[in-house]
């Protein structure tokens, strides 16, 4: 018994040494070759209300107030929501931008991305982007027919976060409006409809699940976009539509190579 319990006691040591050793090799104690990528979730500018325009003087100090903050943390690389196959197009408009030759338009990409990225020198920006179809069409219609107690549902959710949303545009700061958007409250509230989505169908008809498949899907392939433009010790500034938040942080701390920090300590 004895003997066997020695034997063990060996195994473990034996196994445990090759891992501590291979462990010390890859840590990095200062993080230095790590991505460090902060995801920032917005509205899209020229999406709003008509009674909200960010091209307004107060709107527009308030963007700039947003810019200085963001400055802190020093990224070296801004990734936009504009598609990955229209890089050369959205990086020539910065480029005129910064010559002088092009007047930004009122969506985040170039208010946000293009403004900040000119402000830190910075040569280019970076289009991440995928587009796919989204199911959501067949799921409503599946729901009329067969559970229209989830049309009613989601009816009152649509009216409630667009009532509140409202309520920010016309009474919150651009700063306020954004640290919202990038908060666990409305990660909450976007989860509550995509799980209810989830519940739909079920035994041999996924049908519900199909919102939520596509949603990793696309937002697995950005991701892979954002991969591809990292290099160690890069800084990226993520720049998306709230509804994408939850997603993009979830792979970027799921990857090995990746940190990630937080936009509210930069708001």
């Amino acid at each position: 018994m004895n003997s066997m319990r020695l034997s063990i006691i060996g195994l473990l040591l034996l196994t445990a040494i090759p891992n501590h050793a291979t462990s010390q090799h890859n840590i990095d104690p200062q993080g230095e070759s790590q991505t460090k990528v902060m995801v920032l979730g917005t509205f899209h500018f020229h999406k709003t209300p008509d009674f909200y325009d960010i091209m307004d003087e107060d709107k527009q100090q308030e963007l700039k107030a947003v810019i200085n903050s963001l400055t802190g943390f020093r990224p070296d690389k801004i990734a936009l929501e504009a598609s990955y196959k229209d890089s050369a197009k959205i990086d020539s408009l910065y480029q005129r931008y910064v010559a002088g030759t092009h007047e930004l338009t009122n969506n985040e990409r170039q208010q946000l991305g293009f403004r900040l990225a000119e402000k830190l020198n910075h040569p280019s920006v970076y289009s991440i982007d995928y587009k796919q179809p989204w199911p959501y069409g067949k799921v409503m219609k599946w729901a009329k027919e067969n559970k229209p107690g989830y049309i009613e549902f989601y009816k009152n959710w649509k009216k409630s976060i667009g009532s509140y949303q409202d309520s920010l545009f016309k009474h919150a700061t651009l700063r306020e409006n954004l640290k919202w958007l990038n908060s666990k409250p409305h990660d909450d509230r976007l989860h509550e409809v995509r799980m209810r989505t989830a519940e739909l169908g079920g035994g041999s008809n996924f049908v519900g699940t199909k919102t939520m498949a596509s949603s990793y899907e696309r937002n697995l392939k950005i991701f892979s976009n954002l991969a591809h433009i990292a290099e160690s010790g890069d800084r990226i500034l993520v720049i998306y539509g709230s509804g994408h938040n939850y997603f993009l942080k979830e792979f970027v701390e799921m990857h090995p190579d990746m940190n990630l920090v937080e936009v509210a300590d930069y708001l």
